[in-house]
């Protein structure tokens, strides 16, 4: 591939519902006032640096993956549940770059995997097949995403009287979202600091 290809792939698109969130912001101030919540700057920036992140690491992850079929790729690393394996855990995170670690660490632990890279497919494969073991992440693509997935997920485990473990990770330090995480059932949060991925594969083994 030529550098000039290679440059391209890094390129980030800013596409009209980027530079809305960006420059939207006015949008929010209310008629009148000069000044805005030193919040909700900081939750719009903290977004679109997500959002651009992962568009690094996707550019990053396709300069250095092989090239695969597609249906092969999602029938081998995210659709296959051996019945008779006691260990299968759904990971849910909409960044290429974590569940790829997760799948990768878990499978050498024994475990089948299964990645939904948003809520509704989440919920989808959940019904399919009611696991044992469930990883998700708080922001898909924002909390409140993550809140709907989690009371979904709590819900068809008792339906399903499943005993599902569902653990949050999120890389949000608020204790508001660690309170509400837990009293809506989830068994465990994990912020994602330092080492949180050992810290994540040392509580499922565990437990």
């Amino acid at each position: 591939m030529s550098e000039e290809e290679q440059s391209k792939k890094r390129t980030i698109e800013v596409d009209e519902d980027f530079l809305e969130q960006l420059y939207g912001l006015v949008g929010k101030i209310p008629p009148g006032e000069k000044n805005i919540n030193v919040d909700l700057l900081k939750d719009l920036i903290l977004d679109i640096k997500r959002k651009i992140d992962k568009a690094k690491t996707d550019a990053i992850e396709e300069l250095n993956t092989p090239k695969k079929s597609k249906t092969s790729s999602i029938t081998s690393e995210a659709e296959f549940v051996d019945e008779e394996n006691p260990k299968n855990v759904l990971i849910v995170d909409d960044l290429g770059v974590i569940t790829y670690q997760l799948s990768v660490m878990f499978r050498n632990l024994g475990y089948d995997v299964v990645i939904a890279k948003e809520i509704y497919d989440a919920i989808t494969k959940y019904k399919k097949h009611p696991f044992k073991l469930v990883i998700m992440d708080l922001f898909i693509p924002t909390d409140r995403e993550g809140f709907i997935l989690l009371d979904e997920l709590v819900k068809l485990s008792k339906i399903n009287d499943a005993n599902t473990v569902i653990g949050v990770m999120t890389a949000s330090s608020k204790k508001e979202h660690r309170q509400l995480c837990m009293k809506k059932g989830a068994d465990f949060y994990i912020e994602k600091i330092e080492d949180w991925q050992n810290e994540l594969i040392e509580y499922c083994e565990k437990n």
